[in-house]
């Protein structure tokens, strides 16, 4: 039976996907208000001081910075940074909120990447048969939920090679997260969420260095400043260490099950928070991603069975 520290921690986990399926909608909200980079410079800067608080105070002090492993910082580091930052691109620059949602589902292709990137780079087994239709699969989701601002089907397949900025940068996010989940298990950092602080820190700080001169549009509204702050917090700060704890000491094999629903999350509570009306494609691209991700899943269980 799981103790209460494990279960407690299990429930942190939860809590955090809950969390993070909030944080393409109101992103979307605070990059509205204030443009693109200078509200990811002023969440992200915001976010990285106060996990790096928390880091300090639960390592009693700032010297845990010198015992970063390097390998981490420079693999790592500018994955994770590239990523944060395109994320809030793809989402900020869309033209419409609908498509914001679908630069954010495109996102969420990471936990397939993650499995493709577990095969290629860790060598992990797996079934390809159960695979490859689990990523195609997701690509298809993707390609669903677009159809609804691409005119359809027919209009989006003849220029697919035309594909929307916005849902390229979602993509290439996607990979750069893949990416950097496995290879921070190759390049282990050794201290706890530590990392991911310095990294929000480098992100907002290159976001406020390009932003020189977007700042005058920005409208300082109360719900840029009550999105901005919720972002900061929760999303950017206490999720990671929420999942940080429950992957150490929780039930991973629950939260990975969970994660994948991460998807019809996000899109569902996209729909409430920017007032777009439920449309079938955009739902039903979201589940198809979700399917093609377990699919995924299944194919590295299969492998560990017929290996044992």
């Amino acid at each position: 039976m799981a103790s209460r520290q494990a279960r407690w921690a299990t429930v942190g986990g939860l809590a955090s996907i809950g969390i993070w399926s909030t944080s393409i909608s109101v992103s979307r909200l605070v990059t509205e208000d204030l443009g693109v980079l200078p509200a990811s410079s002023l969440v992200l800067l915001a976010a990285g001081a106060l996990l790096f608080a928390i880091t300090s105070v639960r390592e009693r002090g700032v010297g845990w910075l010198k015992r970063l492993a390097p390998k981490h910082l420079a693999i790592c580091g500018p994955l994770f940074i590239g990523y944060i930052l395109l994320l809030y691109v793809a989402v900020g620059v869309a033209p419409t909120r609908l498509d914001a949602l679908i630069a954010g589902l495109a996102n969420y292709l990471w936990p397939t990447m993650i499995l493709v990137f577990s095969v290629l780079i860790l060598k992990h087994r797996a079934r390809h048969r159960l695979l490859v239709p689990g990523v195609v699969l997701s690509l298809a989701g993707i390609l669903l939920a677009s159809s609804v601002t691409l005119g359809g089907w027919r209009a989006m397949l003849s220029g697919l090679a035309g594909v929307p900025w916005f849902l390229a940068i979602g993509l290439i996010a996607a990979l750069l997260w893949g990416l950097y989940s496995v290879l921070a298990r190759v390049h282990r950092q050794t201290v706890s969420s530590g990392a991911v602080a310095v990294f929000l820190l480098v992100a907002g700080l290159v976001a406020l260095i390009v932003s020189r001169g977007q700042w005058a549009e920005s409208i300082w509204s109360t719900r840029a400043m009550l999105s901005g702050v919720y972002m900061a917090i929760f999303p950017n700060s206490v999720a990671y260490w929420l999942w940080d704890v429950a992957v150490r000491d929780g039930d991973v094999a629950t939260l990975g099950a969970v994660s994948n629903l991460i998807p019809v999350l996000s899109t569902l509570v996209g729909t409430a928070v920017l007032a777009i009306g439920l449309r079938w494609e955009l739902i039903g691209g979201a589940v198809v991603v979700v399917l093609g991700a377990a699919l995924s899943r299944v194919a590295f269980s299969k492998a560990k069975q017929a290996h044992r």
